[in-house]
C-alpha cells in the first residue's frame, strides 16, 4: 500500500467533501449556492503555483512561481523561474533566476526594501520537518516588461533562518513595511504560530569575494526567527470545511493590504481576515479574525494577494485548468475597521 503523506491530504479532503455533499443532496437546502466569483486559468507550465504577490512597479501584474515538487530537495538541479501574470491569468513575463538554488519555494512577496521594489521568495517548505534552516531570496523587480516576455535576474541578497524549537513547514509569508520585518506563519502546527525576521538581517548575494552560490549559502549566517505568538480563531464557517478542518484548515498563504490594516490568511477551504493596528502589535492582531469567507471549493489554494484598493483578493491553486485563479471580494465586515467602542466605521 503506498505511503500516504501530508501532500495527499488535499486530494483526500476533496474526495471526502464530494462524498459528503452527495449524501446531503437529499436533505433540505436552506439557500441556493452563491454565484461563483470571477475565475481564470493559468499557463500549463505554472502547474504548481505556490505563492502570489502584487507588483509594486507594474499595475495589475501579479507574481507567482512553482514550488519544485517534481524535484524535492533540489537533488536534481532545475532552472527556477518567477512568472508575471495578469488578472486574466495570461503571462506577461517569465523571469529566469540565475545563481540561485530552489529547494521548496512556497511564498513570494513584493516589498520596498531600502526604497527599491524587491521580490522576496521564501524557500520555506518542509513537509517532513527535515530541514534545519530555510532561506529567503531577494530579487530586484524588473523596471520594465520586455517585449519578448523573457528576462533574467540574479538575487541581490539572502536571509538564512531557523526556528528556535526545530523545523517547521511554512507556506505563508508577508512583509510588514511599518516595522520592516518579514512575517512567517507555520502550516502544520496546532495552532499555527507567527514568527518575524528583520529585513535588516539579509546579507549580500553573491558576495564579492569570489565564492560560488553553494559556498555562499552554506556559509551564510543563520538567524533565529522571533516568535510573536499563536494564531487563534481559525474555525471554518462551512460545515463540511469544519468537518475536514484537520486536513484542510492549514495556512498556505498570507497577505497584508496596502494600508497595512488588514491581514488575509489563506487555507485550503477558508480565507480569514485580521484587523491590524501597528500600536497594538501583531500578537494582539492574530488572536481572532474579524471576518472569514468560505472558498467555492476545497482545493490546494496556495497563494493570496490583495488588490491595490484592498477590496478584493486574488488566490491561486496548484494544478491547471479553469478556476486555477480566483478573484474574491473582501467581506464587508473586514473592510470596516473596529473602533475603540467596539463599533465599526468605514475604512478610508
Amino acid at each position: 500500500m503506498p505511503f500516504i503523506t501530508a501532500r495527499h491530504w488535499p486530494t483526500i479532503a476533496v474526495l471526502l467533501a464530494s462524498l459528503i455533499a452527495s449524501v446531503l443532496v437529499a436533505a433540505p437546502s436552506a439557500q441556493a449556492s452563491p454565484v461563483p466569483p470571477a475565475a481564470a486559468s493559468l499557463p500549463a507550465w505554472i502547474d504548481e503555483a505556490s505563492g502570489l504577490a502584487r507588483s509594486l512597479r507594474h499595475p495589475e501584474l501579479l507574481w507567482t512561481h512553482n514550488d519544485n515538487i517534481n524535484h524535492p530537495g533540489s537533488a536534481q538541479r532545475i532552472t527556477p523561474f518567477l512568472y508575471g501574470i495578469g488578472p486574466d491569468g495570461q503571462q506577461h513575463i517569465s523571469l529566469e533566476l540565475t545563481g540561485i538554488i530552489q529547494r521548496d519555494w512556497e511564498s513570494i512577496e513584493c516589498a520596498l526594501v531600502d526604497g527599491r521594489e524587491m521580490l522576496i521568495v521564501a524557500d520555506s517548505g518542509d513537509n517532513r520537518d527535515s530541514w534545519p534552516d530555510y532561506v529567503l531570496w531577494f530579487i530586484p523587480e524588473p523596471e520594465t516588461l520586455p517585449v519578448t516576455g523573457k528576462a533574467q535576474a540574479e538575487p541581490e541578497a539572502l536571509l538564512r533562518y531557523r526556528y528556535a524549537d526545530g523545523p517547521a513547514d511554512t507556506e505563508a509569508m508577508t512583509v510588514d513595511p511599518a516595522s520592516d520585518q518579514i512575517l512567517l506563519l507555520s502550516k502544520r502546527e496546532k495552532p499555527p504560530r507567527l514568527h518575524a525576521l528583520p529585513l535588516s538581517e539579509r546579507e549580500p548575494f553573491p558576495p564579492a569575494d569570489g565564492r560560488n552560490e553553494h559556498q555562499c549559502l552554506a556559509e551564510a549566517a543563520i538567524h533565529e526567527a522571533r516568535l510573536i505568538g499563536s494564531m487563534g480563531g481559525l474555525v471554518p464557517a462551512d460545515p463540511i470545511a469544519r468537518l475536514l478542518a484537520p486536513l484542510t484548515n492549514l495556512p498556505t498563504g498570507m497577505a497584508l493590504s496596502t494600508d497595512g490594516q488588514l491581514l488575509a490568511v489563506l487555507t485550503y477551504s477558508t480565507l480569514y481576515f485580521f484587523h491590524h493596528k501597528a500600536e497594538k502589535g501583531w500578537a494582539e492582531t492574530i488572536r481572532r479574525p474579524i471576518a472569514s469567507r468560505s472558498l467555492p471549493r476545497i482545493d490546494q489554494w496556495e497563494g493570496v494577494a490583495f488588490s491595490s484598493d484592498g477590496r478584493y483578493v486574488t488566490i491561486v491553486r496548484e494544478g491547471v485548468g479553469d478556476g486555477a485563479m480566483l478573484h474574491l471580494a473582501v467581506p464587508k465586515a473586514a473592510r470596516a475597521a473596529p473602533t475603540k467602542q467596539g463599533q465599526h466605521q468605514p475604512r478610508p
